[in-house]
């Protein structure tokens, strides 16, 4: 148990650092912010990077079962950032992905 629940936090939090630098960037680029927030955007990006390297699985599992992971907080950002409340086909979409994300990393082999 201890390890689903560390895997996950990884993966959440490499969740997090992929789209937080994405929104500093598109700040920069789409709405004419500063340039740091295109550098710190960038920082972040490049430590979004290194953090998948902490799961246990090879390369291809564990972006795959990311994937599933960035779809499900890319709505939870928009909810929380952007203010878009989710509708009924996101949320069943999210809980889509996060299933077959569950069955792909965490399936005994």
């Amino acid at each position: 148990m201890v390890e689903v629940i560390t895997t996950l936090a990884v993966f959440f939090f490499a969740a997090l650092l992929e789209i937080g630098g994405g929104y500093l960037v598109w700040k920069w680029l789409r709405e004419h912010k500063g340039k740091i927030f295109g550098f710190v955007g960038g920082a972040i990006l490049f430590a979004y990077g290194i953090v998948p390297t902490l799961q246990p699985a090879e390369f291809g599992r564990v972006y795959a079962t990311y994937g599933g992971i960035f779809v499900i907080m890319s709505v939870i950002w928009g909810y929380w950032v952007d203010k878009k409340k989710p509708d009924r086909y996101e949320i069943a979409g999210s809980i889509v992905v996060l299933i077959g994300v569950a069955i792909m990393f965490y399936y005994p082999r």
